[in-house]
């Protein structure tokens, strides 16, 4: 495997494009559920929690730049090679594809379990899981930049969902978050650790890297893209605990969905029913930027064809759908990924950089 990638020109994209594509593959399905999970731990100063993960964010994407920068045009795969050995940075290169797969699997169970919950109750999951896969082949099967055009896409036609969290934001009782400070450090950090499901997917950067043209550029982007993320959230967060009553919200499930149930226009009496519905432009380019990571993963290690690797997938993906059917496994499923994918993610660049820093001390020293 080479370390360094030889892209065309024709399938690269300017480092702007990093700002949609760090955010979208960042909120989708944790977003839906996050102030609950949090409030579990943090209470009522689990806003708290999230500021400390939106900073950490950002120590790991600086971390993750300078891993990249350290060399030209190399992803994961090939750095790993580079510094582990062929056999020992395959096997990590396996590890990630796992990984990967496990929480692609995981995003489609949970917004499948959510349309079932709030819409369709008796809808067939092979038919949901269809359609879903049907969506992400098409878009795959066009290329990275399709991929990017996606989450471009969806972005701008998903935003202004924001805007209609303004009234529940009326309802809020602040009285909910005095006194501040009242959790212990200890539960504050177990909050900020359980939003690691919610904010997966930065890692996406350490396989774009070499797609990207103006390399020198690609901080500012990355950055403004986690604090988009960190601020919804921050923002998601806030209104539930100030909207819900504790106990009303430790168990409210899907809280962030739960908001849109106030909501009502003259035509539309059941607002929660549309925001389901447009979620899916949300999740899905979850789906399509996770299955472009797996489908490049595939190809740089076994050299597997791009169509092979896409049907492949989706049937493997299918399959799991049918598996994993009732709400405990969904569950398990979704806390196994965010456990791996803290030591991947949050804790395992660190090591890396650090690993790197050294090996490459070394053979500077060796070549003098």
């Amino acid at each position: 495997m080479k370390t360094n990638l030889n892209v065309p020109q024709s399938q690269t994209v300017q480092a702007f494009y990093l700002f949609f594509i760090v955010h979208t593959i960042q909120i989708g399905a944790g977003l839906m559920g996050v102030p609950r999970i949090l409030f579990l731990d943090a209470q009522a100063d689990a806003w708290i929690s999230v500021a400390i993960a939106g900073v950490y964010l950002h120590f790991i994407a600086w971390i993750m730049i300078k891993i990249l920068r350290g060399y030209e045009n190399a992803d994961i795969l090939g750095i790993q090679t580079d510094l582990f050995g062929k056999f020992v940075g395959k096997t990590l290169g396996i590890f990630y594809l796992l990984y990967i797969f496990l929480i692609l699997l995981s995003v489609i169970k949970n917004y499948i379990e959510v349309v079932q919950v709030f819409i369709f109750p008796e809808i067939p999951i092979w038919l949901m899981s269809l359609f879903l896969l049907s969506l992400m082949v098409y878009s795959v099967t066009g290329g990275f930049r399709v991929v990017v055009g996606t989450s471009f896409l969806f972005f701008l036609l998903t935003i202004w969902l924001v805007l209609t969290i303004s009234k529940p934001i009326t309802y809020m009782d602040w009285g909910h978050f005095t006194p501040i400070l009242q959790t212990s450090w200890t539960d504050i950090l177990k909050g900020a650790q359980r939003t690691a499901y919610t904010v997966l997917g930065m890692e996406i950067l350490f396989f774009v890297y070499p797609y990207i043209k103006n390399k020198k550029n690609i901080a500012l982007p990355v950055h403004l893209g986690l604090a988009m993320t960190t601020f919804l959230v921050m923002l998601v967060t806030v209104v539930s605990i100030g909207y819900f009553s504790p106990d009303h919200l430790r168990e409210t499930v899907w809280a962030t969905l739960s908001l849109f149930k106030i909501i009502s226009f003259p035509v539309i009496e059941r607002f929660d029913f549309i925001a389901v519905a447009l979620w899916m432009m949300v999740v899905l380019p979850n789906i399509v930027l996770l299955c472009w990571m797996l489908v490049h993963s595939l190809k740089r290690l076994f050299h597997l064809k791009e169509k092979h690797s896409i049907f492949g997938v989706s049937v493997l993906l299918f399959i799991g759908a049918l598996l994993v059917e009732y709400r405990m496994d969904i569950d398990l499923l979704t806390e196994w990924t965010a456990r791996v994918g803290f030591w991947l993610v949050f804790v395992y660049p660190i090591f890396l950089f650090l690993y790197m820093k050294l090996v490459h001390r070394w053979r500077r020293r060796r070549r003098a």
